[in-house]
């Protein structure tokens, strides 16, 4: 088939490397032709939709309440026209998900290849909902074939002892989401007597990409981490609106209090832990984990893969004792790596394998024509450039979000003063600030 694959591609540096490893698996791996456009609101105007059999959305254009800002009106118009197969790629499936149902139903999309767990997929995406749907289970990310075959330093001669990157998520994700930052500070309160050197940071500056986020996992003896995902679901919006309203009201509230008074009557509706990207990144750098207990798509295994932290830290005391045993945290670690980083089953490859069978199965089913007078790639690369609407916007574009993002001191010096903005001054900045941003 001739894909169209459209996405935001981020600039070097300024988003964590498991998104352009999506992206850049599917033109490497698929049998089919992949034709890209990395785009923002605008598309290329000299781009022909019925010159391919398929059109694929990124999850880094959002089809939530944001979609005309990522799309644009006219994309929108000429992909509910387009009578070839149109498929999405989706994360973060828990904000507003009656806006998901109905961008869907009138793009007309076909299939959708979702982070949602099998056994929620029907929950979320029920087909009284979204009745013309196809929806296919697939992880967050996969194994980094760049870091496979990278060396690396044995576990005794690493620097820092345990790392850690994370931000403070919104209360509304619920419990799954506040663990991201409490497990951070919970561990690096209790080992302040421990003569550790904890290396971990909250702030959203301090955020590492690229090569830096590589050579930080290195580093580590182990690092930490909890499940991916949400165990709060909002299909309309309100209770994200309604927490909102309180902490307004109650800037000092903490998330048990915002729990307690909002959130626990929809904590835990839906299942959507699953397993993050980093776990496959530090598996492929053989960096031992420590992490919350949990199912990790039933692909980790406690004990064997990582060291089993519980929620409530009453084996701190014996998950530091394994930290302190370096000739066991080299199994563990060599043991991690041969067994889910050399797995092919948690390859790329693989991923787009799935990708290409269920591409085939609803092009087939669901009777698709074949498009007539495709584009190779040396004429789709030339109609880009003369598209001059699109092409030097996306230039500016790219080269401000690679100065402003992609540069550590100047991506913490913007957030920085990003934190110290009154709330008010946030919201007329915003718009601005997503003209280079996803």
């Amino acid at each position: 088939m001739e894909i169209l694959f459209l996405a935001n591609r981020p600039s070097k540096n300024s988003q964590a490397a498991t998104v352009t490893e999506y992206l850049d698996a599917l033109s490497k791996y698929s049998k089919h032709n992949i034709f890209e456009v990395s785009m923002l609101h605008r598309f290329p105007e000299m781009i022909d939709l019925n010159r391919f059999d398929a059109v694929i959305t990124h999850y880094s254009l959002s089809l939530g309440s944001l979609i005309y800002h990522y799309l644009g009106s006219d994309l929108i118009k000429r992909l509910k026209s387009f009578q070839g197969l149109k498929v999405a790629f989706l994360q973060d499936e828990y904000r507003e998900i009656k806006t998901y149902w109905r961008n869907i139903n009138e793009l007309g999309l076909d299939l959708l290849f979702s982070c949602v767990p099998d056994s929620e997929i029907s929950k979320v995406y029920p087909s009284n909902e979204v009745p013309n749907l196809k929806v296919v289970n697939v992880l967050t990310g996969y194994v980094p074939e760049k870091l496979v075959h990278r060396p690396v330093p044995k576990i005794s001669e690493r620097s820092i002892d345990v790392g850690y990157r994370t931000r403070k998520t919104p209360y509304w994700l619920g419990r799954l989401g506040y663990e991201k930052w409490w497990i951070a500070e919970e561990f690096e309160k209790r080992s302040k007597n421990q003569d550790l050197n904890i290396n971990f940071s909250t702030e959203e500056g301090n955020r590492l990409y690229g090569e830096a986020w590589n050579e930080f996992i290195a580093s580590c003896r182990a690092v930490i981490g909890v499940e991916s995902g949400s165990s709060i679901i909002d299909f309309d919006g309100k209770l994200e609106q309604l927490v909102n309203d309180f902490i307004a009201q109650t800037p000092s509230a903490t998330f048990e209090e915002v729990f307690e008074q909002l959130l626990e009557p929809f904590e835990g509706s839906l299942e959507l832990n699953q397993i993050s990207p980093r776990c496959f990144e530090a598996a492929a750098l053989r960096t031992p984990m420590i992490l919350f207990e949990g199912r990790y798509s039933g692909i980790l295994k406690p004990g064997r893969h990582y060291i089993s932290l519980k929620k409530d830290f009453s084996n701190f005391d014996e998950v530091i004792k394994k930290l302190r045993n370096h000739d066991e945290l080299q199994v563990m670690a060599d043991r991690t790596y041969r067994e889910i980083a050399l797995n092919p089953s948690w390859s790329f490859q693989s991923f787009v394998n799935v990708v290409d069978r269920f591409l085939d199965e609803e092009k087939v089913s669901r009777s698709k024509n074949t498009c007539f007078k495709p584009y190779d790639q040396k004429e789709f690369k030339r109609a880009i450039r003369l598209s001059w609407r699109y092409f030097w916007p996306r230039m500016f574009v790219m080269a401000s979000q690679s100065l402003i993002l992609g540069v550590p001191w100047s991506r913490k010096l913007l957030f920085k003063l990003w934190k110290i903005l009154p709330t008010p001054c946030q919201k007329l900045v915003r718009p601005m600030a997503r003209l280079i941003s996803r």
